[in-house]
Parts: C-alpha cells; structure tokens; sequence
C-alpha cells in the first residue's frame, strides 16, 4: 500500500463486494471519505451541529446521523494520534563555545557545543571552527536575522 492509497488491495475488495459497486466507486468513496474526516479533524470541528451541514442535502439522513456520531466520537482519537505522529524540528536549548589555539600549528580554533532537544531526547553537537569557517557561519547568520527581521516588519 502506497501513500496515495486509502486501503489494502484486500480492503478494497471487499468494501467493493459488500457495497456492490466497482472498484473506481470504491476508490471515489474512500477519497471522498478520507477528505471530509481530514476536514473535520482540521477544522477545529467538535459538535454534531458543526458536523451534519458538511454532508449534502441529498445524502441520506440515517447515514448522515450515523456518519456524525462515529466522527464525534473519534475526532478525539484522530486529534490524538496526529498530534504523537507530527514531525517537529530539533530545538536549540543551550550552547557554550571557547577559543583556544591548536598545539601543532598554533592555529586558533573555536569549539562550538550546541545542546539540541529533538522528539526522541536531548542529543549535543560539537563542532571545532577554524577562522575561516567561523566567518562562514557567522555570515550566514547575519544573513538569517536580516531575513527574519524583514519579515517580522
């Protein structure tokens, strides 16, 4: 089963069987399916009054009940399983550096220990700059904040 697919082969057939219809109306259904239940999970919908005018006015009203109470029912679930499964960028929480010269060729050196929170811990980054690549990121910083700071203007 790939991304862009909602169901195994074996699922597939078998909505297909039960609901007699072909395997493109299946297919249509399950689209359809995963789109409105995307929508309520995102929508910040949470009440049967906020859910039930999201289906046609043709769709059958039994079902549209139905449909709303599983939704209502696990909006909570879904919200849940999201929230535990977004991805999240390493976070910066502490960072200490000294400066020092390297002992074979008296070249000074800086080195950089950044401490990084991610989803799965704290994990620390060492990294030892000559003069040059000190310039390098510094620049590129600069760069950064100038960016940052046109954007928040």
């Amino acid at each position: 089963m790939n991304e862009n697919e909602t169901c195994s082969k074996e699922t597939l057939d078998v909505i297909t069987t039960t609901l007699d219809c072909s395997e493109q109306e299946t297919r249509t259904l399950l689209s359809s399916l995963r789109g409105f239940f995307s929508n309520c999970v995102q929508g910040n919908i949470a009440s049967p009054e906020e859910i039930h005018p999201l289906f046609p006015e043709d769709f059958h009203k039994n079902l549209a009940s139905l449909l709303t109470k599983i939704i209502v029912e696990l909006l909570p679930v879904w919200r849940q399983e999201i929230a535990e499964n977004q991805v999240s960028l390493p976070k910066l929480t502490s960072f200490s550096w000294s400066v020092s010269t390297q002992q074979d060729s008296n070249t000074p050196l800086c080195f950089l220990n950044l401490n990084i929170k991610e989803k799965s811990g704290t994990e620390s980054v060492n990294a030892h700059l000559s003069k040059e690549s000190l310039a390098s990121l510094l620049s590129g910083l600069k760069q950064i904040k100038s960016q940052i700071n046109q954007l928040t203007s």
